[in-house]
């Protein structure tokens, strides 16, 4: 099956989208407490909301779901580097957190079989052959 690059597209949005607003919220409700930002918290609601984007990617994907997800999250990381390039993220942080993204896929994807099962193969009701189509029977070689 060929890779479907729109949907790895919009599942890497949704995934980045929801880190980034949940990272930015986070940050706003710590400073509103009167606290400091720290790396854990954010990085807590990142690592929590990355899994939500994964399970929703998951249940859209249905389909070979585990390589789609990979694929997501091999794009999430390469999307990351952003950081990197900002001088945000040293290099060698940013490699080690791959690790974080298969983490938080193997999760997200896992929670999407709860929303969405895997579809299931439609046999014939009528025929009640265990080869509906016929090959290798003496019905199909009339």
């Amino acid at each position: 099956m060929p890779i479907r690059w729109i949907a790895v597209a919009r599942d890497v949005s949704i995934v980045v989208g929801l880190v980034m607003v949940s990272s930015f919220a986070a940050a706003q409700i710590i400073q509103a407490m009167g606290e400091e930002v720290t790396a854990l918290p954010i990085g807590l609601s990142n690592f929590f909301w990355g899994m939500v984007g994964f399970a929703i990617s998951g249940s859209l994907a249905r389909v070979q779901r585990f390589k789609h997800l990979l694929i997501v999250a091999v794009g999430l990381w390469l999307v990351s580097f952003v950081n990197v390039a900002m001088g945000l993220t040293p290099l060698p942080i940013w490699a080690a957190g791959f690790l974080l993204v298969l983490a938080m896929m193997g999760l997200g994807g896992a929670l999407s079989y709860l929303f969405v099962g895997t579809p299931q193969l439609v046999q014939p009701a009528s025929s009640g052959q265990a080869n509906p189509s016929g090959e290798g029977s003496e019905e199909g070689k009339s």
